[in-house]
């Protein structure tokens, strides 16, 4: 194996961590593939890897140009609240008979391209740390433009979607429906922390590595509440106090 697969595999979570690496030859990127398939199948019980397969099948039946695992379960970072999540770059299988806690991406290549352009975190994401489960190209030639442009996601995007769900959250949290409340509040606090990590030149890695990152970025407040909404119920007042900060720190 090439050593510089791990570096592929593992980029700094800096603004220039990406554009540190040198653009991916063949044998570079085989080797890449080769260590992220690896990846996904060590960070998946055998239920989930049976449904990753089963989606890896029909998007080559459906001819995808690339297949990615994304989001925890590429991290090594499940939690109880985690998503199996997919990125496929060409037309969006049918997951009819699969696992409800599936969320898939679906762009064109034309458009997962226009997206690293445009800033979108998810896209870069789906570059850094994704698993790549298969890729007839399009994302070798994706990762080659986005370190010959030193591309970085757009932090007034997610500053605009911190924004728009703090405000939901807020007006949620008036309801009563605690579970609602809590399950949208954690979002909320994972789009807050994305923006400033973003804002700050740091990678936003996996949810549930978030608040460390936030700790080292000067904010252990906003790392708290995500946490505790993510590892457990904090109460109603404590979620509308952190809301509150979240909106503040949103509006300086």
């Amino acid at each position: 194996m090439s050593t510089l697969a791990q570096p592929w595999c593992q980029p700094a979570p800096t603004r220039g961590g990406l554009a540190e690496l040198r653009p991916p030859g063949l044998e570079l990127w085989d080797s890449r593939l080769s260590l992220d398939r690896k990846r996904a199948v060590e960070n998946q019980t055998p239920s989930l890897l049976e449904i990753t397969r089963a989606i890896e099948a029909r998007s080559r039946e459906l001819g995808a140009a690339a297949l990615v695992l994304t989001g925890s379960t590429a991290r090594d970072r499940r939690t109880q609240v985690s998503d199996l999540d997919y990125h496929v770059i060409g037309d969006t299988p049918d997951i009819e008979g699969l696992s409800s806690e599936i969320d898939l991406y679906c762009d064109e290549p034309d458009v997962f391209l226009a997206k690293l352009f445009k800033g979108d975190d998810f896209a870069h994401w789906t570059l850094r740390y994704g698993c790549i489960l298969f890729d007839t190209g399009v994302l070798r030639q994706a990762a080659a433009a986005a370190i010959e442009h030193d591309l970085w996601p757009d932090a007034e995007r997610k500053l605009r979607q911190a924004r728009r769900s703090v405000e939901f959250a807020q007006k949620l949290a008036t309801t009563g429906d605690y579970g609602a409340v809590l399950e949208f509040s954690r979002g909320a606090f994972s789009l807050t922390a994305r923006w400033w990590l973003i804002s700050h030149d740091v990678f936003p890695l996996a949810r549930d590595e978030l608040a460390a990152q936030l700790v080292e970025t000067g904010q252990p407040g906003l790392g708290k509440a995500l946490e505790a909404t993510i590892h457990r119920r904090p109460t109603a007042a404590e979620i509308s106090a952190w809301l509150s900060d979240a909106w503040e720190l949103i509006h300086v």
